[in-house]
């Protein structure tokens, strides 16, 4: 039966002690003062108690579990519970259940939870996360209890040298303590000792990975540096007095992992104290370090070979060498994962990767999409392709940046749309090589040719010196190669290019095409290549085959956009403009509605003829003020459909009442429901209104600038920030930005077209109109 420890065992237990104070002396023939033999009783019962700690650790560490569950509180507790008594030599069952159910809380306890989109912070694998003082106060901190330091839970059980190494490094006397045996009821009282041990992990490659003190926790752009912990303190609780409660032996381990084990009421300090932990480093094993990269090195499996090297990193992230092995073979894994994702096969590897260069070429400036694929994690080609560009940096600015590892970098530079740096690196290996190695030239000027030709595509500078300079370039490097495929990857700079000028020159478009075609042809063996070439979307449009011409969607993550705008024609004239210059005089302008109105469509708008109009001998006048506060006329444009438009028109005021305004419609589905901003040309005040059903909300008021003269300009964005899903709207009048106060996202696609209110009659001319293209969001549904 429990009992709570009452004054007589307390008289009991002084009786036994001075029993041995006053036997001890004759037993070894001294006569010792009974102060003495109090502390020598006592420092024999911290030793014990140290002791048996040791040998809990270091029997958990070796996977002894008989002896383990043999000290442990939580098994002892169980074998008595079943009816059973607590002794040492335990039903086999229990302590293989208790043992299984241990680990089982230990691994829940360290499992590696990745945040979504935080480079650095998936990987892991298993090990202790936040453990130092300086991320005590963090929201991902754990009070791990102290046994976890040493279970196989983190320390894989493999060869005995690799073991933790468990030694005493102190205790605190016994002080009496509260023991919770059953949940919700009062705690029993035992004494406790606390224990602390040393544990020491002598293998940096299997050592219990951890957050480095200091090291960034929370979501942050910087990289998160782990490090194999070399040596902490844990904490045990050894409790006496058991036997009062029922057990067959009077001293435990606290077993804190346990949810149904007996607790401490207040158990105190954390089980790894948090200012003990000490990292490995490269200087600390020096030798063994440079054994295990060649080590790795000579591994078959490009993930062991992965797995090793960022184990490495975390002793030393800035090694060269490691980082130029590292970088070689991420460079080679997004090569391969561009062979998957293109479906491109060549008769020779060597082949096949030149071509599978060529490939990202083309995906860098069009989809982009495979290198922004939301975050790492999501797919094997951005994951090796933001790795690489890291470690191979790292290697070139040691020792151990060759010249093929820099070209690859460069090339990566280009991909990630860094020309600059692309430049930098081609152009120095460029001076360095010889004149009389002409190959080598030529493939060095094929590489500055694509950065430039990078540059020019995504900027959109299409008058830019280094269109020329590119085609020179492309020109040099298709005379200096002597090889089909070298020769095949000139051309196709120079189709890009010739696809990129302006005025576009079909002839020279059509000779570069049918020159990459007979190269292409010369290569056997090549098959799934020249659908890229000519599908791409800088091409596609362009030829009559590409029109054709459809790739192979690949497999992406669902969170990106869906593929299939990329395999499809697309409308590329993204530009509208409506000058009014071939419509009928008196006519509504053809591909325009008007609304809402029952009178005739031509008695509200028509086109009329004025010399004066800013832009063209014709312009668009509304003839018939509406009459009532609310009251609107619009004009829409049947033509096209926006989601994200930018639109500039040129009007101004006819009437003399200066009550109306005049301006732009979007994101019409009919002429019943739209968005409109309108300005009043007399004081420049501008409104931002949606009409629903017929019904007219005021949303908005700002203030614009006019500029002298009668014609004004009002120009109005869907403006989608950071690629998000919020878009918002920024108006122009006359040049100006006018302020609006932030109102409701405009979603939705629709039509724009034109709009005059109340009494105002007014006169439009040049209506202009862009889909802002690259405000889409990168992906589906946004991430914000």
């Amino acid at each position: 039966m429990r009992k709570n420890l009452s004054q007589q065992s307390l008289m009991n237990w002084t009786l036994w002690c001075f029993f041995i104070m006053c036997s001890v002396p004759f037993a070894f023939g001294e006569m010792k003062t009974p102060e003495t033999h109090v502390a020598q009783v006592i420092q024999s019962s911290q030793s014990a108690f140290t002791n048996m700690a040791r040998e809990y650790a270091e029997a958990m560490a070796g996977g002894k579990v008989a002896e383990w569950a043999g000290f442990d509180l939580g098994c002892l507790t169980r074998q008595m519970n079943l009816g059973g008594s607590a002794v040492p030599a335990l039903n086999h069952e229990i302590p293989q259940n208790c043992w299984k159910d241990t680990l089982a809380a230990h691994r829940e306890l360290v499992r590696d939870e990745p945040e979504s989109g935080i480079f650095g912070a998936l990987g892991r694998g298993t090990g202790l996360g936040l453990i130092h003082e300086s991320h005590r106060h963090a929201d991902f901190w754990k009070d791990y209890p102290p046994a976890l330091a040493i279970s196989p839970a983190i320390v894989p059980q493999g060869q005995q040298a690799s073991l933790p190494h468990v030694t005493i490094a102190g205790s605190r006397p016994s002080r009496p303590g509260g023991l919770l045996l059953v949940p919700g009821q009062n705690p029993v009282e035992i004494q406790v000792v606390e224990v602390h041990l040393l544990v020491t992990y002598p293998d940096p490659m299997v050592a219990p990975l951890a957050l480095r003190p200091d090291e960034p926790w929370w979501a942050s752009g910087v990289i998160r540096r782990y490090g194999p912990v070399r040596t902490l303190l844990v904490r045990f609780f050894v409790v006496s007095g058991l036997r009062n409660y029922g057990y067959a032996v009077d001293y435990a381990i606290v077993n804190e992992a346990l949810v149904d084990a007996p607790q401490l009421a207040e158990p105190g300090s954390p089980g790894i104290l948090p200012d003990s932990p000490k990292w490995w480093d490269r200087n600390q094993a020096a030798q063994l370090f440079e054994d295990e990269l060649r080590q790795a090195q000579q591994m078959v499996s490009y993930t062991d070979r992965l797995g090793k090297y960022r184990r490495l990193l975390s002793l030393d992230p800035n090694y060269p060498a490691l980082n130029a092995a590292l970088g070689a073979d991420l460079y080679l894994a997004f090569i391969r994962e561009g062979m998957a994702k293109g479906g491109i096969n060549a008769p020779d590897e060597a082949t096949l990767f030149r071509l599978v260069e060529l490939y990202w070429n083309l995906q860098a400036q069009t989809w982009r999409q495979e290198f922004t694929e939301v975050a790492t994690g999501h797919s094997r080609a951005a994951d090796a392709f933001f790795a690489a560009i890291p470690a191979l940096e790292i290697a070139v600015r040691g020792t151990a940046g060759s010249p093929e590892l820099r070209r690859n970098l460069g090339a990566l530079y280009r991909w990630n749309n860094d020309s600059a740096s692309a430049l930098h690196i081609h152009e120095e290996l460029l001076n360095n090589v010889p004149l009389t190695d002409q190959e080598l030239r030529g493939q060095l000027l094929l590489e500055i040719a694509w950065d430039r030709i990078q540059w020019l595509s995504w900027n959109r500078r299409y008058d830019h010196p280094w269109l020329a300079q590119a085609r020179e370039e492309a020109k040099e490097a298709l005379r200096l190669s002597e090889s089909p495929l070298d020769k095949l990857v000139a051309a196709q700079a120079s189709l890009i290019i010739e696809t990129l000028s302006v005025p576009r020159d079909q002839q020279r478009l059509q000779a570069s095409v049918q020159l990459s075609r007979s190269l292409h042809d010369q290569i056997t063996g090549v098959t799934g290549l020249w659908p890229h070439l000519i599908g791409n979307d800088l091409v596609k449009s362009l030829l009559s085959e590409g029109t054709h011409t459809m790739i192979p969607p690949p497999a992406r993550s669902p969170e990106v956009m869906d593929t299939a705008v990329h395999h499809t024609i697309q409308d590329h004239n993204i530009f509208r403009t409506w000058n009014f210059d071939q419509d009928v005089v008196g006519s509504v302008p053809s591909g325009f509605t008007a609304g809402p109105t029952s009178e005739r469509a031509f008695d509200t708008w028509r086109v009329e003829a004025d010399s004066t109009a800013p832009v063209t001998q014709q312009m668009v006048t509304q003839t018939v003020p509406c009459s009532g506060k609310g009251c609107f006329r619009i004009l829409l444009a049947d033509t096209h459909m926006f989601d994200q438009p930018d639109i500039v028109v040129h009007f101004r005021q006819v009437s003399l009442s200066g009550q109306g305004e005049a301006g732009i419609v979007l994101a019409a589905r009919d002429t019943r429901n739209f968005y409109a901003v309108a300005v009043n040309p007399g004081t420049g005040r501008l409104s931002l209104y949606r009409i629903q059903n017929g019904e007219t909300t005021l949303l908005g008021r700002g203030q614009g600038k006019l500029k002298k003269g009668s014609w004004h300009v009002l120009r109005v964005q869907v403006v989608n920030s950071a690629h998000v899903d919020h878009p918002r709207l920024e108006i122009y009048l006359d040049g100006y930005e006018a302020q609006m106060p932030a109102v409701e996202h405009l979603q939705g696609r629709g039509q724009i077209g034109l709009i005059t209110t109340e009494d105002m009659v007014a006169q439009f001319d040049r209506l202009q109109a862009i889909e802002m293209i690259t405000s889409r969001p990168l992906s589906k549904p946004a991430a914000y």
